[in-house]
């Protein structure tokens, strides 16, 4: 699987959340302190998220880093390469989601 099918299967998985979650680019931007251009352009395949943004993500919705790789239109095409892929992701998102969700938790109260 190449690079940009990845960045779109994630685009499609943070939209796809967002939206059933009731929220707009902009009121995700605000609730996850980012601005609504890196939103947008993450929808867009424009730019990429690091471990952070991936951890910042997966904490405010509450779901598995994996969640964001999961490509349920073309279940054939998922293979090994993706596992590793979700598996390296998740390691380095792992170190420091922790401390994200500590942060982000600590500055809603």
């Amino acid at each position: 699987m190449e690079e940009m099918e990845i960045r779109q299967i994630f685009a499609d998985n943070l939209k796809k959340i967002r939206k059933q979650r009731g929220l707009s680019q902009l009121k995700l931007s605000n609730e996850i302190q980012m601005a609504f251009t890196f939103i947008n352009d993450i929808e867009n395949c424009k730019k990429w998220v690091s471990p952070e943004t991936l951890a910042r993500f997966s904490t405010f919705f509450e779901v598995p880093v994996s969640y964001f790789f999961q490509d349920n239109e073309n279940e054939i095409n998922r293979n090994i390469t993706d596992e590793v892929f979700i598996k390296t992701i998740s390691e380095e998102v792992t170190k420091t989601i922790q401390s994200v969700s500590k942060r982000f938790f600590d500055e809603k109260k």
